[in-house]
């Protein structure tokens, strides 16, 4: 136990430090050159016809995440990735891709 709390006497401090912590880490998404939205194409197809796994970067609500995962299913019609583990993103989301 923690002799000298005050901020913590006040109000709940620890999950106000950390929602402030939270915001910090927000970004804009980044607009990628054609050049790197092709490279980052072929990576995915490449992983996709060869059934390797992949770790891909995506943006999503203000963070950038990670999957590593092996592709099931590139649906062309809707932009999107199915993954094995039923996560589905989106292509523009995509910031990296790579093996």
């Amino acid at each position: 136990m923690n002799k000298w709390m005050p901020f913590n006497a006040v109000c709940d401090g620890n999950s106000l430090v950390d929602e402030i912590e939270k915001e910090k880490r927000r970004f804009y998404k980044p607009t990628l050159s054609e050049e790197q939205l092709k490279e980052i194409q072929e990576v995915i197809y490449e992983a996709y016809n060869n059934k390797n796994i992949i770790n891909i970067k995506y943006y999503q609500a203000g963070y950038c995440l990670e999957i590593r995962n092996i592709i099931k299913k590139i649906d062309e019609i809707n932009r999107r990735i199915v993954f094995n583990n039923g996560k589905i993103i989106f292509f523009s989301q995509i910031l990296a891709a790579y093996e």
